[in-house]
């Protein structure tokens, strides 16, 4: 069977032809060309339809198991974070900070200082980031690391994370 292209470049042309037959006899042959173009191409559309369906269908499971193996990767993420959670307790109670094993070492780690805006209206304009408005962080990180001074609207904190290597 012809391409899609080929039939519908021949349609096209014999639409032209009878357009310029001279005799009623020329025009009804063209016709009945264009009639069997015409059922050439509602097959042609037909296959193009199966095929279609047939590839959505692979897309939608795809799809489907896109979903599923996202899922399966959070919650395995999820799972690494309730055991590195767990053992972090399990030092902690224990007042360790360090435990080696035959494969690398788990070591309890302060992280970097951070804060919390509690209520940034209390927060000096200097610390606020201009379009759209937005407070500076470390800037005011870098103040309080820097004098010790606490400024009302802010809550400093230092949280400890578990490393291993």
């Amino acid at each position: 069977m012809a391409k899609l292209y080929d039939l519908t470049t021949e349609y096209a042309a014999l639409l032209a032809e009878y357009d310029m037959a001279e005799d009623d006899a020329r025009r009804a042959e063209v016709l009945m060309m264009i009639d069997q173009l015409q059922e050439d191409i509602g097959d042609k559309a037909e296959a193009y339809a199966r095929i279609m369906r047939n590839l959505q269908s692979d897309a939608d499971a795809y799809e489907s198991e896109a979903k599923r193996m996202a899922a399966k990767a959070k919650a395995a993420k999820n799972a690494v974070e309730g055991l590195k959670a767990r053992l972090l307790d399990a030092m902690n109670t224990v007042g360790a900070t360090e435990i080696r094993t035959s494969i690398g070492k788990w070591r309890i780690q302060s992280n970097p200082w951070s804060c919390e805006i509690t209520d940034a209206d209390k927060v000096p304009a200097e610390y606020h980031v201009p379009q759209p408005d937005k407070i500076d962080r470390m800037a005011l990180l870098k103040r309080f690391k820097d004098t010790g001074e606490m400024l009302d609207g802010v809550e400093y904190m230092q949280t400890t994370g578990l490393r291993f290597r």
